[in-house]
């Protein structure tokens, strides 16, 4: 497995820092802090930063992650650790003292932020050390938009694990079987093919879900539950498996007896949609322009009005992130961003439809790492 990259990602931080100005780079989002030291946290109801400097990096945490923060999952060149119980707790300095510290290491800082997970109560406390805060969130998606090789491993070996899932959750696709019995013979055999001691990727999440029947599929995202499937019904699988804290995403509509004449051909228009985006998309073209191409095909069968959400998103650390393949997008496609192509309709008193593959974008087109069969004749289980 390639090691994770953290200097890398170190030196291209920095490189924005230098050309912006900034002393400090101060990161609170999960994703961004994990991005650049590799440590995932659960929960993140207490403080936890990572302060990017000219030359280290300091990650800060509560006592009960110590342990977690000193795995080798985890770079960072100092470990900061504050307390929530005494006597330790009035004996040694808590999350925010810390960084303050860090933070007064240079007078009037200047400080790289994420104004999306900085609340206004702390960017006022750090302006009241004297920092000057700039905004730094758009540079950290365009970076985090061109994947690296360790990345695509990760999301590759993601993509392989949906497949496999997906394939043996559809062995029993059949009226009478409940959503969560369906896809829990997918995740027992997606965990019995990692069980192995050589498995070489840590395997952080099974994320499944399965809503079946008219009025559950035109709920987009719904947790699965016991409804059984009857004939006749569409059903949306989906699966998001995560490696090493990468998500890949494979998503299926499929049918479940003897669907309707409607049913089928909302099925047919979906399918289409989504092959012509796979089509066309390749480095050079827009994130409008596949959002429009797939809805060029949906008004042609009158279901434009029922395509509800964007055609794809980026996918990486996040299940769903900048940037997005949408309406009014301008993003230049580039080899190494990573996207789903999912044209989904939702139609009432006929049902949800959506297909969705992970594409990493290549020189000439796409390397499709979720690749299933998609066609309504083989997806069809009696």
């Amino acid at each position: 497995m390639i090691p994770f990259p953290a200097h890398e990602r170190a030196v291209k931080l920095r490189n924005i820092m230098a050309e912006q100005g900034l002393d400090f780079c101060l990161l609170s989002s999960p994703e961004n802090m994990e991005y650049f030291s590799g440590f995932q946290a659960i929960t993140y109801t207490r403080p936890i930063r990572l302060v990017v400097t000219g030359d280290c990096t300091h990650l800060i945490v509560p006592a009960l992650e110590e342990e977690h923060a000193t795995l080798d999952s985890t770079v960072v060149d100092h470990l900061h650790i504050y307390y929530e119980h005494p006597p330790k707790a009035q004996e040694n300095p808590g999350a925010f003292a810390i960084l303050k510290n860090i933070l007064s290491e240079k007078a009037n800082a200047a400080v790289g932020v994420e104004a999306g997970s900085l609340s206004l109560a702390q960017a006022q406390m750090l302006e009241s050390w004297g920092c000057r805060l700039k905004d730094i969130s758009a540079l950290l998606v365009r970076m985090r938009a061109i994947k690296d090789e360790y990345e695509k491993d990760c999301i590759r070996e993601a993509g392989r694990l949906c497949s496999y899932a997906m394939g043996v959750s559809l062995e029993h696709a059949r009226p009478g079987i409940s959503e969560l019995e369906f896809e829990q013979y997918g995740t027992t055999a997606l965990y019995n093919l990692i069980s192995g001691d050589d498995y070489p990727y840590v395997f952080s999440s099974p994320t499944c879900f399965t809503p079946s029947g008219i009025k559950r599929t035109n709920m987009p995202h719904v947790f699965s539950g016991l409804r059984q499937f009857q004939d006749g019904d569409m059903v949306i699988h989906v699966r998001k498996p995560a490696i090493n804290g990468y998500h890949g995403e494979l998503e299926r509509t499929f049918f479940v007896g003897h669907p309707n004449e409607k049913a089928k051909r909302a099925f047919s228009a979906m399918v289409e949609a989504q092959m012509t985006v796979l089509d066309a998309i390749r480095p050079g073209v827009t994130g409008g322009e596949m959002d429009a191409l797939a809805r060029k095909v949906l008004n042609k069968y009158g279901y434009g009005e029922y395509a509800i959400h964007r055609v794809g998103h980026g996918q990486g650390l996040g299940r769903h992130e900048e940037p997005f393949l949408i309406y009014d997008s301008n993003l230049v496609l580039e080899e190494n961003m990573v996207f789903t192509v999912e044209p989904g309709i939702y139609i009432p008193d006929v049902g949800g439809f959506r297909h969705s593959d992970t594409l990493i974008i290549t020189r000439d087109g796409y390397e499709n790492t979720t690749p299933f069969k998609r066609l309504p004749e083989e997806l069809t289980f009696a």
